[in-house]
Parts: structure tokens; C-alpha cells; sequence
């Protein structure tokens, strides 16, 4: 195996036995660190590749421990998320984690070394090999650390397990020529048709998106693209259509996967002190999303319903 450039990935979580991120039981590597900043992203800790401190109001006696072991003065009491970190102030020293007396506080995100990563992974091959199931990666955007996720997904295939990947496809396309060989299976994400809409909601234009759709929908085999369905910002038969027919006709791709918006993201929010702009939106059930599920099989798109 060729050397590779870095020897370690920013990763959030690395999630055992997981069942909706591909075929099979998985394990999913999250890894830290993305370029778009999509208004429903239910993963806020995967915004910033730096590690930062998580908090729980829930499991918080309000001691004010923490306060007083702060160095930098990161801490403060607010009446919207309790005690909250400044993430601009803090130096990750972990004092306020060791005194705090409700596991209140944690570090999320970490560098782990990636043969770590792989020692992990090949933990579960049995569960993969019985269940049809494998390694994928997902975050943030795993593209952002491609020669990471290059080596772990050549040397999962190395070993004989499957590889999947979950990107929104806001990077160069030579990334997607790099990492291509070693994937099974590529999830690509569609969250809209229209550019300043798209720019208003996630923060970056949907042009380079689009066109890594039409050449990736040529060169991978295995392809699925997952559109999110949130109210206010695509959930109309206009807008649906539009996406749909954008596959249809601009690209090779069949298989689409509607995902219903839900909030499940909303405590990590308010753990990270950040504001959740979707916190009033309400959850979109299936049901909802089968007219839309309809508009595409009838241009010939093999159209899935998610998880609600």
C-alpha cells in the first residue's frame, strides 16, 4: 500500500452497528469538519473540524464549578442554553470536564490515528460479512479529508470490506477520481435546484454540486442520491420536480432516497450554545413525502422513502 500524506482523521464518532447508513449492520465514521452549513444539519459538531466542549443543561445541577475552574473565562451562564462554552476562548484544557459532577461536560471530535481507525473498524468484519453490511463514511463532509478517508476505504476493500460514502459534493471533482476505486457504494446528497436558495440555506452555491452530479452519476456504479425533504425550503411539488427531472434527464443516476427533516439535532445545538434555527419547524412524516416519491417514479427514477 502506497504511503499516505496525513496519519490521522478528525472524527466525531465512530458509530458501531448502525442500520440506516447502507446495506447491513455498519460501522460509520463521522468525521469533523464540513463546508456547507445546511439549516437542518442535525450533526452541529461536525461544523468545526476542532474539538470542542458539549454540554448537557439536562444532567447540569447548575454548581458552577466549571465557571470557577475556567482559565480563559469560556464559561458563562446564559438563560438559553445554561453553561455554555465560548469556543473562541477555550483551550480544551478539560478542567471544567474533571469537575464537574454530572458527566455534564464532554470533548467531542478528536485526531485519531488512522490505523486506530482501522482497528476499530475491523472489529465487526463477522457482523459485516453476515449482514451484507460494511465501513461507511459520513460526517461533515469526509471529502474535506479525502486522503484519510482514501486510505481507510483502500484498506477496508484491502480486507475484504464493503465501503460506502455520504458527501453533499461541494469539493473538486479530482477528489471524487481519487477515492472512486476503493467505494461500493457513493450516497450523494441533493438539497436543492435553485442557487440562491440553495446558497441562502446551506451557504455556498448549488453550481459545482450540480456538476459533480452529472460526472459522478457517470463514473459510479453504485450511486444514490438523497434529497432532504424540510418544510420552507423544498418541500413543494415544484421544487421536487425540478430535482427530479434534473436527474432524469442530466443524469446517468436511478436511485433517489427521500429523507423527512426531523429535530432530532436540537440538543447538541443548545450543547454547543449555538442557535437552531429550525427549532419550530415540525417533523415530516413519510407519508408526506410519497406524492413527492410519486413525481419521480413517473420519470422513471427509482425512488425511496427514508426514515421518518
Amino acid at each position: 500500500m502506497n504511503p499516505v500524506m496525513i496519519s490521522s482523521a478528525a472524527v466525531f464518532d465512530i458509530e458501531r452497528y448502525a442500520t440506516e447508513d447502507g446495506p447491513g449492520i455498519r460501522s460509520v465514521v463521522f468525521f469533523k469538519g464540513c463546508n456547507l452549513r445546511c439549516s437542518w444539519c442535525q450533526n452541529p459538531e461536525s461544523h468545526s473540524a476542532d474539538p470542542q466542549i458539549m454540554y448537557s443543561r439536562k444532567q447540569c445541577i447548575s454548581c458552577g464549578r466549571c465557571v470557577e475552574e475556567c482559565h480563559t473565562g469560556a464559561i458563562h451562564d446564559t438563560p438559553l442554553y445554561g453553561f455554555v462554552t465560548d469556543h473562541d476562548k477555550c483551550d480544551l484544557c478539560g478542567k471544567c470536564i474533571d469537575v464537574c459532577f454530572t458527566n455534564s461536560r464532554s470533548i467531542v471530535g478528536r485526531r485519531i490515528p488512522l490505523d486506530e481507525i482501522m482497528e476499530e473498524l475491523r472489529n465487526d468484519k463477522t457482523y459485516y460479512s453476515e449482514s451484507n453490511g460494511g465501513v461507511t463514511f459520513s460526517g461533515g463532509e469526509p471529502l474535506l479529508q479525502d486522503e484519510a478517508v482514501l486510505y481507510l476505504a483502500r484498506s477496508c476493500r484491502e480486507e475484504g470490506i464493503s465501503t460506502a460514502l455520504e458527501t453533499a459534493g461541494y469539493v473538486v471533482w479530482s477528489v471524487f477520481e481519487k477515492v472512486h476505486p476503493w467505494l461500493n457504494l457513493l450516497y450523494f446528497d441533493l438539497k436543492h435546484i435553485d442557487s440562491d436558495t440553495h446558497r441562502q440555506y446551506t451557504g455556498v452555491p448549488i453550481e459545482p454540486i450540480l456538476e459533480n452530479l452529472r460526472r459522478a452519476g457517470d463514473l459510479f456504479k453504485n450511486i444514490i442520491v438523497r434529497i432532504p425533504v424540510v418544510p420552507g425550503v423544498n418541500d413543494t411539488a415544484d421544487i421536487q420536480r425540478r430535482m427530479m427531472a434534473f436527474l432524469a434527464e442530466e443524469t446517468a443516476i436511478k436511485n433517489v432516497e427521500l429523507l423527512p427533516f426531523h429535530r432530532l439535532g436540537l440538543i447538541k445545538y443548545e450543547g454547543l450554545g449555538m442557535r437552531y434555527s429550525m427549532k419550530n419547524v415540525e417533523n415530516v412524516q413519510k407519508s408526506h413525502c410519497n406524492s413527492y416519491a410519486e413525481i419521480g417514479r413517473g420519470m422513471g427514477l427509482n425512488v425511496q422513502v427514508g426514515a421518518d
